[in-house]
């Protein structure tokens, strides 16, 4: 351990004067500049200050001994050459304090890195300095990333901070998760302890992001289970044993993958926007009232989409701008400058945007799964870069629930699947069933919508009432076949459009 005769020895050092009181009564452990002499009373024990001229103006130089010695100083420097009388010499020995006096052309600052670094340099501080740091982010067990890295930066005396991208030259140490790179732990400065402890920060970084993400990928299991489930009563219990807070409030948001003309990686990058995100959703969203969320978003792949759960203790309401009140046909990009615009449109002009869909408020276990089923049921009658809100389907809320239904699509195309034996005419058997149903069986109007002769339309009719069949002068077949058509139709064709397969 340094003490101020080996201090005066080093480069920065030899510009000081020892004026009075003993050079090696007390180890240096650390150099702080004082500028006010309350500074000087919250020192640590061991430290050599250096005071301004400032710090001076405020103190004269035996009361600054007084309080050095109170508080067990190694030392103090004045500003500039100092002079000496009877009553410092014996002061400065009784409280066994140095007194320097420091050079008028050296700067203070230079003065305080010069000694810094000498100090830091020295073996038995650097070890010290170090096993107390590790110590101490051992006995942080549990704690998050920002409480760890506040107690590293204490203890070392250097701000430590993580960072996506290191910059060229900077100290960084990685951080590993899975053997993979997924950020830095950045600081400055030459301290030797704070390169050697920020290589634990780093590794102890990696394990609580390893953990949280194992934690939350069981979190996550446990929702897609609970989603499937056929009874829901044991899936709800495994959910609540992973942290999903099944039994609040829930309100959910679907956002579907990109199109098939998307590039390759489009589907992840909304899936990395949604989760970069999150947080920040419910805000986002205008979640009314004063209702906070009970946990932390929740961000799932799930089935064509991103699912994203946001839960509260209380019931909670979204309210969008009056704007978006009037109709959920108004332009994307209304939309999506008022609701998450960073994930709507993720993938920018690659992606092409994504469509996305707002459950409404549900409770418990069976509102989870009801308004994960709406968000996904509104999102696929949602445009690219458009937010479709369920409650704001109308009439059309039926059709998008069932659009959105595995089940309902799986029996819409099994009852529809004998078309697919038309030959030719399978490719146009769907829509031109479509058309005939929706206007009331009338060929001329159906010939209308496309673009046909009305008895290639009695034709194309007859050999798919064949195919199916289908008594099509039947209420209920009409009926369910018309309904199986919007629900194959919906799902295949662009979201949010009525828009059928070309007829010709």
């Amino acid at each position: 351990m340094r003490r101020v005769s080996d201090l005066l020895r080093t480069p920065a050092g030899r510009r000081l004067t020892l004026v009075a009181g003993p050079w090696d009564a007390r180890e240096v452990g650390s150099v702080v500049l004082v500028d006010e002499m309350r500074e000087l009373t919250a020192a640590a024990p061991g430290a050599l200050a250096i005071l301004s001229r400032h710090a001076m103006r405020s103190c004269d130089v035996l009361d600054a001994l007084r309080l050095a010695g109170r508080g067990g100083l190694a030392g103090i420097v004045l500003p500039g050459p100092s002079g000496t009388t009877p009553e410092m010499v014996e002061l400065a020995r009784r409280e066994r304090v140095a007194l320097l006096a420091g050079a008028s052309d050296h700067s203070l600052s230079d003065t305080v890195l010069g000694l810094s670094a000498a100090v830091r340099a020295d073996p038995g501080l650097l070890l010290r300095r170090t096993r107390e740091a590790i110590d101490g982010i051992g006995a942080m067990e549990g704690a998050g990333e920002e409480d760890i890295l506040r107690a590293a930066s204490a203890s070392v005396g250097v701000a430590y901070v993580v960072a996506g991208l290191a910059g060229p030259g900077a100290n960084a140490t990685v951080i590993r998760v899975g053997g993979r790179p997924d950020g830095y732990v950045c600081w400055e400065g030459e301290d030797p302890a704070a390169a050697i402890v920020a290589q634990v920060v780093a590794t102890t970084l990696g394990r609580v992001r390893a953990a949280a993400r194992e934690a939350e990928a069981a979190r996550e299991r446990a929702l897609l289970a609970l989603l499937g489930a056929k009874d829901t009563r044991i899936a709800a219990r495994r959910a609540r044993h992973e942290g999903v807070p099944v039994d609040g409030w829930h309100v959910a948001v679907f956002l579907r993958d990109p199109g098939g003309d998307a590039p390759p990686g489009a589907a992840d990058l909304v899936l990395r926007e949604a989760r970069g995100i999150a947080a920040a959703l419910p805000g986002a969203l205008g979640l009314g009232g004063t209702a906070e969320l009970s946990a932390p978003p929740l961000v799932t792949r799930w089935q064509d989409g991103v699912l994203v759960l946001l839960t509260a203790d209380e019931r909670t309401t979204i309210d969008l701008p009056p704007a978006q009140r009037s109709s959920t046909q108004r332009s994307s990009a209304q939309r999506s400058s008022a609701l998450w615009p960073s994930v709507v449109g993720a993938g920018g002009s690659a992606a092409g945007g994504t469509g996305a869909g707002l459950g409404t408020c549900q409770a418990g276990p069976d509102g989870l799964r009801r308004t994960a089923a709406q968000a996904r049921a509104a999102a696929a009658r949602a445009a690219a870069g458009e937010v479709v809100r369920f409650d704001r389907l109308g009439v059309h809320a039926l059709l998008a629930e069932l659009s959105g239904s595995e089940s309902a699509l799986v029996a819409a195309r099994d009852m529809l699947a004998p078309l697919e034996r038309l030959g030719a005419l399978s490719a146009h058997a769907l829509p031109t069933l479509k058309a005939y149903l929706d206007s009331w069986g009338s060929r001329t109007r159906a010939a209308e919508l496309l673009s046909l002769h009305p008895n290639a339309v009695a034709h194309r009719i007859r050999r798919i009432a064949e195919a199916l069949d289908a008594d099509l002068s039947d209420p209920q077949t009409r009926f369910a076949l018309q309904l199986a058509c919007h629900v194959v139709l919906d799902y295949d064709c662009l979201p949010g459009t009525t828009t059928t397969i070309s007829s010709s």
